[in-house]
């Protein structure tokens, strides 16, 4: 059989859970079998990982976050034109904007085979009613051209399905997945410490999160407030980058935070820097599964998470971690107290957590599956047509 062509259509060039999936799927593939390339916004570290992985990427100049109708149908035009040239048999798409306007373009093209992956949607509980109805509509047509819609956990199905987006038919749950291997290996931990100036008496609470808005960075520094009055020795760690950075860096002054607060900035050595940490934690609004939990549990690290959206399918609640109500700083630093306290259940609840990445969210089981949905649907529609 012929190579098969995969155009894999994610928005931002950015290393979020989201990007490793695309990228996990990208060279996890049998390469004996398909060729993969990727399309999204240029010049980011979502780019160069995926060149140093030998995949072609193709920058779509206008393709941009926000809405934005000229930059969007210049992007539509980008994707179809890329699309017709190229010849793909399956486009892949991930993200809201890029999952719309790439299975549009897809469509005009002709092209055989249309998926999306969703990894959270645009609109949430605290969007304003006119936009979260038209992003609603959005996702119904484009969910009419789609032949198979995969969520990376079943709370995003059950939502889709509950907004009359798509079919049931239409639907797969692919778990995210951990590369296992590359957290398999020894990590001097004392060295890292040391580069952050964290002294062998300090414990260490880690958030691992795009500094933006809904990801729950400033109820987390308002719990260290009130966690550090009766836990001075706790170093809270935010790891990554964004637009909130400096009005976090200012709410950090104002709590009197300076000193039990770093800011990281963006990294690519998560493995090492998750290792340090004695406690992980991510307090989103929203979330479409929370890979960076995944990331925390396979090194065997107690989490922390809100009960919101795919988290409870990671997140086993007094089990591999707790889980609190979003936007309840009090709830969180209860829980944090509680297992700052407790070292035997810090331990307890690392293992199972790490059990649990074991059995489920692998990287490998989440590229078997995606391949498994290519080779059903290149059967029924690519074939047949050959």
């Amino acid at each position: 059989m012929s190579e098969i062509k995969v155009l894999h259509v994610h928005t931002l060039p950015v290393v979020s859970g989201s990007g490793i999936y695309t990228l996990l799927a990208m060279k996890g593939l049998d390469k004996s079998r398909y060729r993969c390339e990727l399309a999204t916004a240029p010049d980011g570290p979502l780019i160069d990982e995926a060149v140093k992985q030998g995949i072609q990427c193709r920058p779509v100049k206008h393709l941009v976050r926000r809405l934005n109708l000229y930059h969007d149908l210049i992007a539509l035009w980008e994707l179809f034109a890329l699309i017709k040239r190229q010849k793909y048999d399956i486009v892949h798409t991930h993200n809201a904007k890029a999952g719309f306007t790439g299975r549009l373009a897809a469509k005009l093209a002709g092209v055989p085979i249309i998926i999306y992956t969703i990894h959270g949607f645009s609109f949430h509980q605290y969007e304003k009613f006119p936009r979260k109805t038209l992003f609603i509509w959005l996702e119904r047509f484009a969910a009419c051209f789609s032949d198979k819609l995969l969520t990376v956990s079943r709370p995003l199905k059950e939502v889709a399905l509950q907004l009359g987006i798509g079919k049931p038919d239409q639907y797969i749950t692919i778990y995210d997945g951990i590369e296992i291997d590359r957290f398999s290996i020894d990590f001097d931990i004392q060295k890292k410490r040391k580069e952050f100036d964290i002294k062998p008496s300090d414990f260490v609470v880690g958030v691992v999160s795009k500094l933006w808005k809904g990801k729950g960075h400033r109820e987390i520094l308002e719990a260290a407030k009130e966690v550090i009055t009766k836990a001075p020795n706790v170093k809270f760690m935010f790891v990554g980058e964004g637009y909130l950075r400096q009005d976090l860096k200012a709410l950090t002054q104002r709590l009197g935070l300076s000193s039990h607060v770093i800011f990281t900035g963006f990294r690519t050595d998560i493995p090492e820097i998750t290792a340090i940490f004695d406690i992980a934690i991510l307090a989103s609004f929203f979330e479409g599964l929370g890979r960076v939990l995944l990331e925390a549990m396979v090194l065997n690290k107690p989490v922390i998470a809100t009960n919101v959206g795919g988290i409870v399918d990671v997140v086993d609640d007094g089990k591999t971690g707790i889980l609190v109500p979003p936007a309840n700083s009090a709830a969180l630093a209860k829980a944090l107290l509680r297992l700052l306290s407790d070292s035997e259940l810090r331990v307890k609840m690392g293992r199972a957590g790490r059990e649990k990445i074991d059995a489920k969210f692998s990287a490998k089981t989440m590229v078997n599956r995606i391949e498994r949905v290519y080779n059903e649907l290149i059967v029924r529609k690519v074939l047949k047509k050959r």
